[in-house]
Order: structure tokens, then C-alpha cells, then sequence
């Protein structure tokens, strides 16, 4: 089988994280890797909030069906739609 759709076809999502800190450097160059990636007509329709405070992580891991790791994984970037 072609290499690229197998890959594809061996895609997980882990939703066990450590909450071991991300540096401030690290997210920066992994939003600059976003940011070049490409999409239609190099439209950048999106704001990125890395969220920190504890209570507000709380909050958002509650109103998302109770996804603990939101509020314990070491970083939680939220991305809006700017349309």
C-alpha cells in the first residue's frame, strides 16, 4: 500500500498527557510551524490562546465533557475560528 495513506490509515489519538511544563520557546516555534502550514488562499482564519490559569483550565475541561487533561496537561493552546 501506498506509504502515505497507510500512515494516515495508522493514525491514534492519546489523550494521556504528563504535566510536565512546555517551555515558552517550544510553543512559539510549534505556532510559527502552524502558522506555515498551508491552507486555501494562505488564509490564516484562526487565534491561538495558550490558556495558563489553572481555574480557567478548570472550567474549559469541564464544559468540555469533562476532559481532565485539559486542565493537566503541561500546555493547553485553544484555537478559535476568525472567520
Amino acid at each position: 500500500m501506498n506509504p502515505t495513506i497507510e500512515l494516515l490509515k495508522s493514525h491514534r489519538s492519546i489523550r494521556k498527557f504528563t504535566d510536565q511544563p512546555v517551555s515558552r520557546e517550544l510553543l512559539e516555534e510549534l505556532i510559527r510551524a502552524g502558522q506555515g502550514a498551508a491552507t486555501s488562499s494562505h488564509v490564516q482564519a484562526y487565534t491561538v490562546i495558550h490558556v495558563k490559569n489553572a481555574e480557567n483550565r478548570e472550567k474549559i475541561a469541564e464544559l468540555a465533557g469533562g476532559q481532565s487533561y485539559v486542565a493537566t496537561c503541561g500546555a493547553f493552546l485553544m484555537f478559535c475560528a476568525d472567520m
